[in-house]
Order: structure tokens, then C-alpha cells, then sequence
């Protein structure tokens, strides 16, 4: 069934990495951002439905420990390297959310060889125009009404009571998430080397997303040649979580137009 999954552990040069795989069909590595980590969701159950999903953990998230080697998003684009070559593969739709979209930009520029199809959700990484709210310092509540769309959905999120263990885990990954974007949530370079991604891309946004809004994604649009922009109505920032069966279904879709041209 699509919705069953496995959990496979890779040690990657002294680090371990869950890796979170299922479905069936040609490989989707899918990178997730500041929060999601070894969540399988409605939505990895949609696109596992078309392709095999690998979804692992960044370092320092879903419980790992986070390594000194890691400074920057760039020290993530060689270990997804490792990654690759631990799982066997060779050739990927990659896609990344938030953070995971940076690194999936940046790894796109680095190894175009490897990928065949690049699906950016909401990516930072790219100087914005308008600075980023900071969500670090933030009040809670305050931080989820820039996440999700619904505040229903960002009410329900602020009720839930954390264990201990919850606790430990969110201010780890937060932790990961600092040392990697806090104070600079992209890379100066980046928007110089966007010229050399060669897969088809796919930009996916949240038509009410606060925290990278539409504007982004539409200069993102400008920046890559060829890319296509879809906006998901009635979604913030975390669209996958919003609106998991309309995201897997552009990205479907787009994978489906791609096969047959």
C-alpha cells in the first residue's frame, strides 16, 4: 500500500542518516525543511503512490546528532552526495521544502548530472527583496499564523501538549536550523549559479505564505529559465501539510508532462 513505508539507517562517514522510503516507480529524493523530519505524511503517501520516495533526515534532525563539519548548507550538498551513492542511485526528481529547497537548489547548481527534475516548495536560499521575518525570536503563536494559512490548523499545532521527548527534539532541530539560516537565510552566490540547474523546475508556492510570500517565487520564476510557477490556494508556507494532496498532484503531474516531451 502507499501508505506503508520503511525506515532504512545509512552511516555516512561516521554519520547516521534515517532515511524514511517507499512507493514505487523512479526515485524522488525529498528534502525536508526546519520541521518535518522522519514525518511520513499524507503527502509522501500521495507521491509514493508514482515514485519511490526517500525521504531522509538532515543531520541534526529526527533525533541525530548534529556534526561539527556541519556549517552550512554547502557542507549538506556533499553529504546528500553520500547519500545518493549509499542508496544506489544515480539519476533523481529532486524536491525539497523550505530549507530542503535551498539545499535542493544548491545541489541542483553543484550535480546537474544527477538530477532529472527539480521541485523547489517555498525555497529560501536565494537573496530575497524584502527581509525574512525571523522566526527564532518569535513568539510561538505568533511564528505558526506566518506557517499555515488555516489558523485553525496553526490553533490545533499550538494545543498540543509536548512530552519531554518532543521538547528535547524541537529545541535540537532548532538548534540544526539556526546554524544553518539564522541571521542569513540564503546564499549571496546562489542567484549567479542558478544558470547551471539543467532539469526542468518546478516552483510550488502557498498563495497565503508569510513567511516566503508569492513575490519570491515569482523572481525565483524569473531567475531559472524554463521554470514553471504553481500556486496552491488556501496554503501558507508548510503546503505539503496544508494541501498535500493538491501539491503531490503538481508535482504528478508536472513529472507526467516531463515524461512525455
Amino acid at each position: 500500500m502507499s501508505e506503508s513505508y520503511r525506515t532504512e539507517t545509512l552511516d555516512i562517514r561516521g554519520c547516521r542518516v534515517p532515511v524514511l522510503i517507499g512507493g514505487s516507480g523512479a526515485p524522488l529524493l525529498l528534502l525536508h525543511g526546519a520541521g518535518g523530519a522522519g514525518m511520513w505524511t499524507p503527502f509522501h503517501a500521495a507521491l509514493a503512490k508514482h515514485f519511490t520516495v526517500y525521504a531522509p533526515a538532515h543531520p541534526g534532525f529526527a533525533g541525530t546528532p548534529l556534526p561539527d563539519w556541519v556549517k552550512s548548507v554547502a557542507d549538506l550538498v556533499f553529504h546528500y552526495m553520500d547519500v545518493l551513492d549509499a542508496l544506489g542511485l544515480k539519476q533523481i526528481t529532486l524536491a525539497g521544502i523550505s530549507l530542503g529547497g535551498w539545499i535542493a537548489t544548491e545541489f541542483a547548481t553543484a550535480r546537474p548530472d544527477l538530477v532529472t527534475r527539480l521541485i523547489l516548495m517555498a525555497p529560501i536560499g536565494v537573496r530575497p527583496d524584502a527581509p525574512m521575518p525571523d522566526l527564532f525570536i518569535k513568539d510561538p503563536a505568533e511564528a505558526m499564523s506566518y506557517l499555515f494559512a488555516d489558523p485553525n490548523i496553526a490553533a490545533m499545532m499550538r494545543a498540543q501538549t509536548p512530552n519531554a521527548d518532543m521538547i528535547t527534539a524541537m529545541w535540537s532541530e532548532q538548534a540544526a536550523a539556526a546554524r544553518l539560516i539564522w541571521k542569513r537565510p540564503y546564499n549571496p552566490q546562489l542567484e549567479r549559479r542558478l544558470h547551471h540547474i539543467k532539469a526542468p523546475v518546478l516552483l510550488l508556492w502557498g498563495a497565503e505564505d508569510r513567511l516566503v510570500p508569492v513575490a519570491h517565487g515569482r523572481k525565483l520564476q524569473g531567475l531559472i529559465s524554463g521554470s514553471r510557477l504553481e500556486i496552491i490556494q488556501g496554503a501558507g508556507h508548510v503546503a505539503p501539510l496544508e494541501k498535500p494532496q493538491e501539491l503531490a498532484g503538481a508535482i504528478i503531474a508536472f513529472a507526467a508532462r516531463q515524461a512525455m516531451a
